[in-house]
């Protein structure tokens, strides 16, 4: 072989090489994408049952935002205080637990502070018959997301702050004219 048949061919694989390597990497994403699964957004498939002789409302009436702001409030300043069990349901999941977890690893001067509420939203509503009064109420599932700040001093490094966003549930009862 002469020394320009050489150049080429040697010009013709770099060339192939080069060609086949941008093949490869213009390819990578899309192989990628094959192996992703769409996975939906877990929601709520069904609502808890109504209490017996509830009469379920089907175009819920979104509560007033100076109705439910007292009540997170409320709830925020019971946080870590012998308060708080009277505040939570006895439906509560694990509620002695969290009792226990507040009681054991909070420090005694936490307090929750609210800095704001960024949402309200009904997510059930009923309507009953109180038992002991003989009045209709309404009772309304709301979800109230509340920007919080703990406030502690700690022994180490003195005062603490930690914010975060909570999400509370909140049973609203009112009564039905």
């Amino acid at each position: 072989m002469t020394i320009s048949k050489r150049r080429s061919l040697a010009y013709a694989m770099t060339s192939l090489v080069l060609v086949v390597m941008l093949f490869m990497i213009a390819l990578q994403p899309l192989q990628a994408r094959q192996f992703r699964m769409i996975n939906s957004i877990a929601t709520p498939t069904s609502s808890e049952p109504l209490p017996e002789g509830a009469v379920a409302i089907k175009q819920f009436k979104q509560l007033p935002r100076d109705m439910v702001e007292p009540l997170v409030r409320e709830v925020m300043e019971k946080w870590n205080s012998p308060g708080m069990s009277e505040t939570l349901s006895d439906q509560f999941y694990d509620k002695s637990r969290l009792l226990d977890v507040m009681d054991t690893g909070v420090p005694r001067d936490a307090k929750l502070r609210v800095q704001s509420i960024q949402g309200i939203q009904t997510l059930n509503q009923y309507i009953t018959t109180n038992e002991s009064s003989g009045r209709q109420e309404m009772i309304s599932i709301v979800s109230a997301t509340v920007r919080t700040q703990l406030e502690y001093n700690n022994a180490s490094g003195g005062f603490e702050a930690e914010t975060g966003t909570n999400e509370l549930i909140l049973k609203v009862t009112s009564t039905t004219k």
